[in-house]
């Protein structure tokens, strides 16, 4: 994850994605710089804007 983000960034590129209510895989995303855009009772809808501060080690 971390090169696509790293070229994503170069690239000035916003990055989306969505993932199961209650699954571990949002605090992953979260370290990547991922925020909640939107939800549902089934999907959190997350992006990331280019150069997003993260915590995450590659």
């Amino acid at each position: 994850m971390h090169s696509v983000l790293e070229r994503t960034d170069a690239q000035g590129m916003t990055v989306g994605l969505n993932v199961l209510q209650g699954s571990a895989a949002r605090r992953l995303y979260e370290r990547h710089g991922f925020v909640v855009e939107a939800q549902d009772p089934i999907d959190v809808f997350m992006v990331r804007p280019p150069g997003a501060c993260t915590d995450a080690k590659a």
